[in-house]
């Protein structure tokens, strides 16, 4: 083609205008992205404690977030004049939505819904399916129209790709402060002559809703027989898990409105009547509000011996 004096041939961004252009594009993505996580209030103790409970979820958010990346910064590359059948570009939409959903199902936060991950999974499956039906179906017929370009659906998957790493961020943290959520207990024995006097102080954070603390003091009798002692599996810590301990107090201790919990407080006991104290602090979660809730896994003991000296944890 000749090209007369008034025109000019058509102009392509050169080599350092494209790389200006991935440093902004994916510095919009990070500050969005870390903007999403200090929108959840992550701290660094608290990084530490998810990279090492939950490192495989962490890997998934990462291989997301590298995929948003990657489809970025194609996108910026890709020429206007390459372009996708439109079978071919909805396919991997939904395919892409398919790996976001199956990144909800596997970030599984305790106490949700069973029949809630079962419709998404079937949601996932259900994508799949639709996204193989339409690659089968374009490689059977080969239509030419209608198409879409590249570097939009690039866009998009970049899109789809970074929510769904935010979206798993979130729900691993949520997922952390429901498992490593356990309660902080501190518990000690005074001896006043024939009187004993137990003090203890327990703390926890991010209760959800519809819990509550359970402060709890157990004492094993004096009278009770070394040989049934030794019967058990933990002779050391005789009131778990077993009936031969006597509860001496109990205190119902319910969170603020923001899911934190700090409480103190001391009880006698004769110091004749028992050897050993257990002193408990248990999370108890009730499954609707206002019904009667249950002693959960999460919970933290002190074991006392009374005898020897006043123990201290």
């Amino acid at each position: 083609m000749i090209l007369s004096e008034d025109e000019t041939p058509p102009s392509r961004p050169n080599q350092t205008e494209r790389l200006s252009d991935v440093r902004n594009f994916l510095g919009l993505l990070l500050a969005g992205f870390t903007g999403g996580v200090n929108l959840i209030g992550l701290r660094n103790a608290e990084l530490t404690t998810i990279l090492r409970n939950q490192g495989i979820l962490v890997g998934l958010a990462s291989v997301l977030l590298l995929g948003a990346l990657v489809c970025a910064i194609a996108s910026i590359f890709a020429e206007r004049r390459f372009r996708l059948h439109i079978w071919i570009a909805g396919a991997v939409m939904l395919f892409l939505l398919a790996i976001a959903a199956f990144a909800i199902y596997v970030v599984r936060i305790p106490k949700t819904a069973t029949w809630s991950r079962g419709w998404i999974l079937g949601c996932t499956l259900f994508l799949v399916a639709l996204a193989l039906v339409g690659v089968v179906a374009w490689l059977i017929r080969r239509p030419k129209r209608p198409t879409v370009s590249l570097q939009f659906t690039l866009l998009i998957a970049s899109a789809i790709l970074f929510s769904s790493a935010t979206a798993t961020v979130v729900r691993i943290e949520a997922r952390n402060q429901a498992v490593t959520s356990l309660p902080q207990l501190e518990a000690s024995t005074e001896l006043k002559g024939n009187v004993g006097e137990v003090s203890a102080r327990t703390a926890a954070t991010k209760l959800r809703d519809n819990e509550s603390i359970l402060l709890m003091v157990q004492g094993l009798p004096s009278e009770t027989a070394q040989e049934e002692i030794e019967k058990l599996k933990d002779p050391d810590h005789p009131c778990e898990g077993t009936k031969l301990c006597r509860v001496l107090a109990d205190v119902d201790v319910y969170p603020d409105s923001f899911g934190n919990v700090t409480r103190s407080f001391k009880f006698p006991f004769p110091l004749d009547d028992y050897r050993h104290l257990t002193v408990g602090a248990y999370i108890c979660e009730a499954k609707l509000a206002k019904s009667e809730c249950q002693i959960g896994v999460k919970y933290s003991t002190v074991d006392l011996a009374v005898e020897e000296s006043s123990s201290n944890a």
